[in-house]
């Protein structure tokens, strides 16, 4: 299965402008993340899709392959702006995010893998929260069904009574699921959470999680405080 991966990186995060830039190691961040998506064994291809050209010089600096995208509301949007430019090729596409620099390869494969299953639209994948995640409206919680299915995403914790789990922003879209996904007008809970992905939810799409185990890695930089967190964690390697 050929799948092919877009990383989108925008310079302007609200939290953390410039951060696909922020040094880690002496690299950008994005570098690293696409890194990870090019030598993983599941991944055919990677490209970042990115607003700026000093991010786009920044990965064909090391070799990679950026597309310009222009400014888009959501990571899903540039995905499909850059997956048009590249003529929208055959097979699925991963969206994983470039704020998070060393994405566990278990948890790319977990979706990957779920990709094969004929039935599928949309996956992703969670995890579960650890001490104090839950009240953190930047660490994304996900409730779903028996069967894996996402019900309900929020920023605030959910369920009220525990168990919670951490979403992990990557997603595996099935072939023509990118673009369905795309399509949607923006949806009023995803305005009341800015949550693209609940757009999907209240347009019927299935939203396949997988369940994996907590990162190998430092997980995703939201802030300057993560940031800062992931730096060490790369200098303690």
């Amino acid at each position: 299965m050929n799948i092919t991966a877009i990383i989108p990186a925008r310079m302007g995060a609200s939290r953390l402008p410039g951060k696909p830039l922020a040094d880690i190691g002496g690299l950008p961040m994005v570098v690293h993340t696409w890194r990870a998506a090019h030598e993983h064994p599941d991944i055919s291809e990677a490209f970042v899709a990115t607003d700026h050209a000093d991010i786009a010089q920044a990965i064909e600096a090391e070799g990679g392959q950026a597309i310009i995208t222009g400014e888009h509301p959501s990571g899903t949007d540039r995905c499909h702006a850059a997956w048009s430019t590249l003529g929208q090729k055959e097979g699925p596409v991963l969206n994983l995010q470039g704020d998070e620099p060393f994405p566990d390869p278990a948890h790319i494969a977990a979706v990957c893998h779920r990709l094969q299953h004929q039935e599928t639209q949309v996956v992703t994948a969670r995890r579960p929260a650890e001490p104090g995640e839950s009240e953190m409206p930047e660490r994304v919680k996900v409730e779903c069904d028996a069967t894996g299915k996402a019900l309900r995403f929020s920023r605030s914790p959910a369920p009220i009574k525990g168990g919670h789990h951490i979403h992990l922003g990557l997603y595996g879209f099935a072939p023509r699921w990118l673009s369905r996904c795309a399509s949607l007008p923006v949806g009023r809970l995803e305005q009341k959470e800015n949550l693209e992905q609940l757009r999907w939810l209240e347009a019927g799409i299935h939203i396949q999680v997988v369940d994996v185990k907590g990162a190998d890695g430092p997980g995703s930089v939201d802030t300057a405080e993560d940031l800062v967190r992931v730096q060490k964690w790369y200098q303690a390697r």
